[in-house]
């Protein structure tokens, strides 16, 4: 029994983290979900509604990365990393509201977790959209 208890927390935080490690790609998955509407709206198939909200989530995460880390004016870089970073921070924020009702908190505890969450997402986006994109090298092959 007290091993299922530990597997069951551990598998919990792995949740907790996929949870706020999503967080950070709220802007591209919200424009790719209203292309979908909008194109449902139109009268598309879902192919089509699913195939274009798929580009266009890879699209808008792709042009963030590469406006920030390429050779953009600072304003349009400021810009970017503002959408990118309240949209995640957004996310964060509603994402620990939630789990503080769950866990029962008071609502002091309960505003204080949700903003820390948000900054902590907020900061994990900053992070992945100007850090340098780290390519795992390996050697080659012996035989």
């Amino acid at each position: 029994m007290t091993l299922m208890l530990i597997l069951g927390a551990i598998a919990a935080l792995y949740c907790l983290r996929l949870l706020f490690r999503s967080a950070k790609f709220a802007l591209p998955v919200c424009a790719a979900i209203a292309l979908g509407f909008a194109l449902r709206d139109l009268g598309f198939g879902w192919l089509t509604i699913l195939g274009s909200a798929l580009i266009a989530g890879i699209a808008v995460l792709a042009l963030g990365r590469r406006l920030v880390r390429g050779a953009a004016p600072l304003p349009v870089k400021l810009c970017v990393i503002l959408m990118f970073v309240g949209a995640a921070a957004f996310a964060g924020y509603q994402a620990g509201t939630a789990l503080a009702i769950l866990g029962g908190l008071e609502a002091g505890a309960e505003h204080g977790l949700a903003f820390l969450s948000g900054l902590l997402t907020g900061y994990a986006s900053w992070r992945d959209l100007v850090s340098p994109v780290v390519s795992a090298e390996r050697q080659a092959l012996s035989v």
